[in-house]
């Protein structure tokens, strides 16, 4: 595997992290331009960063079957095509596939009722030889394989244009063929592109995670979801309104996950909805934006949507069933809940704004029952608790609570191998809170009875497993990961106290 790749897919999370597909744009520690390159530079101008086209290189371009879309590659050098040119007409058959794939894209984002970008024509002279949109095949060097970069827009951050970067052979990528390599890029990247046409800069998050729900709804036979969906179920402990950075960046991309909830769950159109509104209230955030409209259009809220999200999400791989979830839920990586024992009472369990906390334990018992506590003086508003009782192939049944005071849950657990408690936190905004998790198959409640945390220590900050460590701390990081990986890891910090003798998908 590329080191660009093993770098991005370091275990950065409070819990396992499995192996996913790189992200497709270049990661910013190697996207960031030398003395006397710009990054807004098209590839064909000698200021340009890479990937770029070499001072002596030819470069041609082809206009794509209905005129939308201007390909530009070269035949020899670097970034050559392949040469291969089946019909004759002169064209290399490779420039000709992405220019159809593209074409298919936009028919298909126009017939969702998204805006396709304008034209390019008033970007000045390095804009391609005219209005069409420009996509440029280059050699990423395995670093990367696409990018959509900005150009210029017609309002201040709004309807904006820009163009492409695409990988020019994919040769040594992980992709079953180059046309499905292009299929991906082609609906993913010039996805970025009808965002700008609304407005760009809504974060990582909102924009990777909808790219690749849009890529999926373009074309469900491509893999891009399946592939990305564990960078986000293995770290469901961060909070999903919070950008990552460096390493962690394929988080954003495994939020895609929340979108295609979101596009299954209320239709295109909450998806459409958000961006639609990006224009209304040019300086709100997307989480915001998507708990207005689904106030407006739906009755609901981003907590009721988070919260049935972290349910559908114990329903992926193997316990996959339509009737509780995702259509396609058996591609995607199963959660990763953290294992823990019978009984047992763990104070400062720490959840953030837009996150989950999955644990698992033993079933079997006649009832499992799962409490959690906050401190005193913790904001108890749009907190839930789901009790699950799974097999390894289905989940059989889900209790859930929710409210203020004490979170009490319990699932009859005797025909389960494992029961699953999620503590969820379907704030979009906040900071995180803490309580005591107790669990517990015991008939009287033992040991989570009258259950009192402490109060919330001053000393605490914020960090926990959604904060991201900043500029030098990421080389530190990943340097301590390197020379320390193949050490155990500690065990999870609890109390197991013993006793002495003395979902169902909701309708739409």
């Amino acid at each position: 595997m590329r080191l660009g790749a093993w770098l991005l897919l370091l275990p950065l999370g409070c819990g396992p992290v499995q192996m996913s597909r790189a992200p497709h744009e270049l990661p910013e520690p190697l996207g960031e331009a030398r003395a006397g390159q710009q990054a807004g530079a098209r590839p064909t101008s000698p200021q340009a960063m890479p990937p770029n086209f070499g001072a002596g290189e030819q470069v041609e371009s082809v206009v794509s079957p209905k005129g939308r879309f201007r390909v530009h590659f070269s035949r020899v050098g670097l970034n050559a095509v392949s040469p291969a040119d089946a019909d004759g007409n002169g064209v290399p058959d490779a420039a000709e596939v992405v220019g159809q794939a593209y074409e298919r894209v936009a028919d298909f984002y126009v017939g969702l009722g998204f805006l396709l970008p304008g034209s390019d024509a008033a970007v000045g002279e390095d804009n391609g030889g005219d209005g069409l949109f420009d996509v440029y095949l280059v050699d990423f060097a395995g670093r990367a394989d696409g990018a959509f970069r900005l150009d210029g827009c017609e309002e201040e951050d709004r309807k904006c244009v820009g163009h492409m970067l695409q990988e020019n052979d994919f040769a040594g990528y992980d992709y079953p063929s180059f046309e499905a390599a292009v299929s991906i890029l082609a609906s993913h990247e010039f996805f970025h592109a009808v965002q700008a046409a609304y407005r760009p800069g809504l974060g990582s998050v909102a924009s990777e995670g909808s790219a690749v729900w849009a890529s999926e709804r373009f074309d469900a036979s491509l893999d891009d979801l399946e592939q990305f969906s564990s960078s986000y179920l293995s770290r469901t402990d961060r909070g999903l309104v919070l950008d990552p950075t460096g390493p962690a960046a394929s988080f954003s991309y495994g939020a895609g996950v929340f979108f295609q909830y979101l596009g299954e769950r209320f239709g295109d159109r909450a998806i459409l909805a958000l961006w639609q509104e990006s224009l209304v209230s040019p300086t709100a955030p997307w989480y915001v934006l998507l708990d207005t409209v689904l106030r407006r259009e739906w009755g609901a809220d981003f907590d009721a949507a988070f919260t049935e999200f972290s349910q559908w999400n114990l329903s992926t791989g193997a316990r996959a069933r339509v009737d509780q979830g995702y259509a396609r839920g058996g591609g995607y990586d199963g959660l990763a809940p953290s294992a823990r024992t019978l009984p047992s009472q763990e104070a400062d369990v720490r959840v953030t704004t837009a996150s989950t906390r999955y644990f698992e334990v033993p079933g079997g018992s006649a009832e499992v029952l799962a409490t959690y506590t906050l401190r005193a003086g913790e904001d108890p508003a749009k907190l839930h608790l789901l009790v699950a009782a799974v097999t390894d192939t289905q989940v059989l049944r889900v209790s859930r609570a929710e409210g203020s005071g004490t979170l009490s849950a319990k699932v009859d657990a005797s025909d389960a191998s494992q029961v699953i408690i999620a503590v969820v936190d379907g704030r979009h905004e906040g900071v995180g809170r803490y309580g005591t998790l107790c669990l517990t198959a015991d008939a009287t409640g033992a040991p989570c009875v009258d259950v009192t945390p402490g109060p919330k220590d001053p000393e605490d900050d914020d960090g926990g497993c959604s904060a991201a460590p900043s500029g030098l701390g990421w080389v530190a990081l990943v340097l301590a990961l390197l020379v320390l990986g193949a050490r155990p890891k500690q065990a999870p910090r609890a109390v197991v106290v013993r006793r002495d003798a003395a979902r169902t998908r909701s309708p739409r």
